[in-house]
């Protein structure tokens, strides 16, 4: 179970359906810093009512995130009834209104969602999901209206300039507070700070991170079952409950070392290390130092998107900050083809620009695997592997 998430609706926001909402009702759940209902959408040519409804989501950006309920009566902040929508054509009402939402709102507002739920009736409710922004404070900024709001109890207010100044502050550091997180996760992964250890080989760490990570308390219940498996593990894996979370490794091999591990934090994030390379005897002529790239590559789209399956059933979701290192990786050739080797690399540590993304997938961890390449002196080709 989770013990504490930012909305009241629980699991991902594609998990919502009439079920969930008719609960809130017969449980008479109340609106809350993280909930609030709303009997109807403003009117497209109301500007007050936009101005309304734009300082209502960003004040959930602002704060802990939240659920926002369209179609949803209340007496006193608890629902009495659920009349729902009427909409013509709900997939262009949702189009609408975030487009919306990101026209007047500065900056723009990462990783808000929305959901029509539709009813039997042919109404339905119109779901708006805002988790806690990593580049808050957000601005409402329709028409010659310029306020930031806050959020406390179960109502928005405009935020004082104290709380202003903390807010710009806590976004400003935010990027060096994520790489903080991966940097002690390469320095554990360097100097074998945990209860095994990957040996000497060419190793990748990578991290991927929620970027509401930091904005939420969360206490995850991590067990080995759900916990993020490392990269490859041949099917066995041991497992080593810490106070941070869970351990998966594979077995270690003849010299105590494994070949792969990942950790999966009780805060709601993922750190993965493996092995990229090692020192082959090409038909016992000579040593050569070498690296895979497909290794790495195939590592990187295992644990991100294995991360983001892990983490959803805890109502974990994007946007995610995706930070990768290189280590032990001097005087190590890529091995392009059978054909051709790179330079050997120069630097024995390479730290890959990190990435914010909202979703994770192949096309969008493309930048990662062409630095990946760079660090040899080589430009990714078009299709390495012949896929």
């Amino acid at each position: 179970m989770l013990r504490h998430v930012s909305t009241v609706l629980p699991g991902p926001i594609d998990s919502v359906d009439r079920a969930v909402v008719e609960r809130l009702l017969a449980n008479g759940v109340a609106e809350s810093r993280t909930l609030e209902y709303k009997r109807e959408l403003p009117d497209p040519k109301d500007k007050e009512g936009k101005r309304e409804f734009l300082a209502d989501v960003t004040s959930f950006a602002n704060a802990q995130g939240g659920d926002l309920l369209f179609g949803v009566d209340a007496s006193k902040g608890v629902p009495v009834a659920i009349p729902g929508l009427d909409l013509e054509d709900p997939d262009g009402e949702l189009l609408r209104w975030e487009a919306i939402l990101q026209d007047g709102v500065e900056p723009r507002l990462p990783g808000l969602r929305l959901r029509w739920i539709p009813f039997a009736s042919g109404r339905g409710v119109l779901l708006i999901r805002m988790p806690p922004s990593p580049v808050a404070p957000h601005r409402v900024t329709f028409g010659n209206w310029s306020r930031f709001y806050g959020r406390r109890s179960n109502a928005k207010y405009e935020m004082d300039t104290q709380e202003l100044r903390e807010a710009f502050t806590a976004s400003e550091a935010l990027p060096a507070r994520l790489r903080s997180l991966h940097l002690d996760a390469v320095e554990a992964a360097r100097r074998g700070d945990l209860p095994i250890g990957l040996g000497e080989d060419p190793r990748a760490i990578v991290s991927v991170i929620p970027l509401t990570a930091l904005r939420e308390t969360r206490e995850l219940e991590i067990t080995p079952e759900n916990a993020l498996a490392p990269v490859k593990p041949s099917g066995y894996m041991d497992a080593i409950e810490m106070i941070e979370g869970v351990l998966l490794h594979t077995h270690p091999g003849e010299a105590g070392g494994v070949r792969s591990y990942a950790i999966t934090y009780r805060q709601g994030r993922t750190d993965t290390a493996w092995t990229i390379g090692r020192v082959v005897d090409e038909l016992s002529k000579r040593e050569i130092r070498m690296i895979w790239p497909k290794r790495f590559e195939d590592g990187l789209l295992d644990c991100a998107c294995s991360t983001a399956v892990k983490l959803q059933p805890f109502g974990i979701e994007g946007p995610w900050v995706v930070l990768a290192t290189l280590i032990g990786i001097r005087d190590y050739h890529l091995r392009i083809n059978d054909e051709w080797l790179s330079d050997p690399a120069w630097r024995d540590e390479v730290m890959l620009p990190s990435l914010r993304i909202d979703t994770l997938n192949r096309a969008t961890l493309f930048p990662l695997q062409r630095s990946f390449w760079l660090a040899f002196g080589v430009r990714r080709p078009t299709n390495p592997f012949n896929e």
